[in-house]
């Protein structure tokens, strides 16, 4: 749903707060069926459940989304916060990159995990890395590249299911997404 909120902007407004993502409110809305406009809003206690085992990914997650300044989040990514209590009770160990790889792919800055970088074959036996943020083939490889496993990209391959967490995530991949947040950072400046 899309609201108006007047004046929430401005310096002296004091309700900034309560409408940034991660906020717990009850919304007191007027509308005419066409167009919404909120006129106040209540905190409301945040769950004890969500924070219990895992509150600073909980927070991380909403961190992240907050900082990359969305005009409109993602559905995709708003049931993952509205679910997450779920998705971290199944593997809150992998959750960060998981939930990484999913925010990058609804932003349009998927990694290419399936395909050389170069010439763009598909990758099934295996695949080599730059160590930064690109896989490559065996003809497009150079000699300092490092090696992965058929068994390691299939479990890369993994990252890519929306209903759960992986249980393994390989580090080349962990990488390569860090490389691609630094990237989207450095274009939102």
């Amino acid at each position: 749903m899309k609201c108006l909120v007047k004046g929430i902007y401005k310096p002296e407004s004091k309700n900034l707060s309560l409408f940034e993502s991660g906020n717990f409110n009850r919304f007191f809305i007027l509308t005419d069926l066409e167009k919404f406009r909120i006129i106040s809003a209540l905190p409301i206690k945040i769950p004890q459940k969500i924070f219990k085992k895992n509150p600073y990914i909980f927070l991380w997650a909403l961190k992240l989304v907050k900082n990359l300044n969305l005009p409109q989040t993602p559905p995709l990514i708003w049931f993952i916060l509205l679910h997450l209590q779920d998705y971290l009770s199944y593997n809150a160990r992998n959750f960060a990159p998981w939930f990484l790889f999913q925010v990058l792919k609804e932003l349009g800055y998927e990694p290419e995990i399936e395909k050389c970088q170069n010439c763009q074959r598909r990758l099934t036996k295996f695949a080599y890395f730059d160590r930064k943020k690109f896989l490559y083939c065996l003809n497009c490889k150079k000699p300092s590249y490092l090696k992965i496993e058929q068994e390691d990209l299939k479990k890369a391959k993994e990252i890519k299911k929306i209903d759960k967490v992986p249980k393994d995530i390989p580090d080349f991949l962990k990488i390569i997404l860090r490389f691609s947040l630094k990237e989207i950072s450095i274009l939102e400046l």
